[in-house]
C-alpha cells in the first residue's frame, strides 16, 4: 500500500487534474547531494551525515560527470525541461558551490526556456542570504522537507529544525523571489494522532504554499526506526488510522483549492511537480551523483552507492555506473502501468494501443474483471483511461504486485 483512502464505491469520480502523463518529450536531470547534518531515523536513502568536508571534491566530480555524459550523443540531444536538487540535504552547498553546478549544467546541456529549477532545502539549514543567493543562482522552486509542524513529532523523527524554522524559511523564500514552495509532510506515525495530523495540514495550507507532498511513512528494513519496531520500542501505526489520515487529506486539501494530482501529491493549479511527472510520464532522465539512477528509454543504470567511490572515479575520468539493464518490452510495459496509476488522470487506453499495438482491456482482461468488479472496485474507467479508485489509491502497491504477477503468469503459460 502506497498511501489510504476511503472505498466510494464504483461510481465515485475525482476530477482529475488539467495535468497529462503523457511524456511532452523533454527530459529530466537530476543531482543528488547526499550529505546532511544528521541522519533521520526513518530515511532509506543514500545519505552520510557529518562529512561537510568532502563537498568540495564531491561538486568537481559532478562537473566531471556533466561533462562525460554531455559527450554521450543521446544526452547531447536531449532537451531537459527540469533540474533536481535532491538528497540528503542540498542546501548544506553554499551559494558558490551551486552556482558552479547549475551553470555547468546549462553548459553541458540543452534547457527549455522557464525550465523548473528546483531545490530540497531543510529549513534547519538555511539563511535569509542563502536563499536570496540560491534564487540569484537559478533556484525557481524550494521543496521544504517540513515533515511535522508538531515539536514532538520533529524529535522522535530526528529532524534538526524547529516549526518556528520552518516560518522563518518560508517567509525569506518569498522575500528571496521565489514564488513556487512545495513542503514534504509525513504522516501514519508511531503514536500519531488525527487531531495533530490535522494540525500539521492546517499549518501548512495557512502558509499559502503552491505545492504539498504527503507522503504516509513507510518503515523500510535497515533503518533505526525498522529496528526499534523490532525491539518492540514503538509500533506503527493501525492500517485503518493510516487509511482515514490519508482519506482526510485528500478531502480537507481539495476544500483548499489543492488538486490530488498523484498519490502523494496536492497542488494548486499550474503548480504540479514537473520534475516528478517526468518520471511518471515515462521520460528519459539523467541522474548525477553516488546512488543516482538514469533512464534514457531503453536503459537503465545506477552509479555507485558510495561517495567516496563516486569520487575516486570521477577523478580517473570514468563514469561511477553500476547496475545497467536494458528495459524489454514487458518491462515497459509493467512500468507504464505502475507509473501511469500513480497519476490521478490514469492510463490512458489509447496511448498504451499506441505505443504497443494491443487493446489494453483484452490483454488484462482477467486482472480486470477482478479489479473492477465487486463491492470494493479497485480499478475504474474514465474518460479513455484506466484510474485507480479511492479504495485502489490506498492499495496501489498491491494493485501493481497483481499485473505483475498477471504478466508472470501469462509470461509461463
Amino acid at each position: 500500500m502506497i498511501s489510504g483512502d476511503k472505498q466510494q464505491g464504483a461510481t465515485h469520480r475525482d476530477d482529475p487534474p488539467a495535468v497529462s502523463a503523457v511524456s511532452d518529450g523533454t527530459a529530466a536531470l537530476y543531482i543528488h547531494i547526499p550529505f546532511c547534518e544528521k541522519r533521520c531515523s526513518y530515511c532509506d536513502f543514500y545519505t552520510v551525515a557529518d562529512r561537510h568536508e568532502a563537498i568540495p571534491a564531491y561538486v568537481a566530480s559532478l562537473v566531471r560527470e556533466m561533462e562525460l555524459c554531455a559527450g554521450q550523443p543521446f544526452w547531447r540531444q536531449q532537451q531537459f525541461s527540469t533540474l533536481f536538487f535532491g538528497g540528503g540535504t542540498p542546501s548544506l552547498l553554499t551559494p558558490d558551490q551551486l552556482h558552479t553546478l547549475i551553470v555547468a549544467a546549462r553548459e553541458n546541456f540543452t534547457f527549455c526556456d522557464q525550465a523548473e529549477i528546483s531545490m530540497e532545502a531543510n529549513p534547519g539549514t538555511t539563511s535569509a542570504q542563502h536563499l536570496v543567493d540560491f534564487a540569484r543562482a537559478g533556484i525557481n522552486r524550494l521543496s521544504l522537507g517540513v515533515q511535522s509542524f508538531d515539536a514532538d513529532e520533529l524529535k522522535k523523527l530526528d529532524r534538526i529544525h524547529t516549526v518556528q524554522d520552518v516560518y522563518r524559511t518560508v517567509e525569506q523564500a518569498r522575500r528571496a523571489g521565489i514564488g513556487n514552495l512545495s513542503v514534504d509532510l509525513m504522516f501514519a506515525l508511531p503514536g500519531q494522532r488525527p487531531s495533530v495530523w490535522r494540525r500539521t495540514l492546517e499549518q501548512a495550507v495557512a502558509l499559502e504554499t503552491e505545492h504539498i507532498s504527503a507522503y504516509n511513512l513507510t518503515v523500510e528494513p535497515g533503518t533505526p526506526l525498522f529496528f526499534q519496531i523490532q525491539k518492540g520500542e514503538t509500533r506503527p501505526l493501525s492500517e485503518w488510522k493510516e487509511r482515514t489520515m490519508f482519506n482526510f487529506t485528500i478531502d480537507f486539501l481539495a476544500g483548499q483549492g489543492y488538486s490530488h494530482y498523484e498519490v502523494s501529491n496536492y497542488a494548486r493549479p499550474g503548480f504540479h511537480s514537473r520534475h516528478n511527472m517526468k518520471y511518471w510520464d515515462g521520460s528519459a532522465y539523467l541522474g548525477l551523483g553516488a546512488s543516482a539512477h538514469s533512464f534514457d528509454g531503453q536503459r537503465r543504470w545506477r552509479n555507485v552507492e558510495n561517495y567516496v567511490h563516486y569520487i575516486r572515479d570521477l577523478e580517473q575520468g570514468q563514469l561511477a555506473r553500476t547496475g545497467e539493464e536494458e528495459v524489454d518490452m514487458a518491462k515497459r510495459k509493467l512500468e507504464m502501468i505502475f507509473l501511469s496509476l500513480r497519476v490521478r488522470t490514469g492510463l490512458s487506453l489509447a496511448r498504451w494501443t499506441e505505443l504497443f499495438g494491443t487493446e489494453f482491456r483484452q490483454e488484462y482482461r482477467d486482472i480486470l474483471r477482478l479489479l473492477m468488479n465487486g463491492p470494493k472496485p479497485l480499478l475504474c474507467e474514465q474518460d479513455g483511461c484506466i484510474r485507480l479508485t479511492r479504495e485502489g489509491l490506498f492499495l496501489c502497491d498491491s494493485v501493481c504486485e497483481q499485473f505483475v504477477a498477471e504478466q508472470s503468469i501469462s509470461a509461463s503459460a
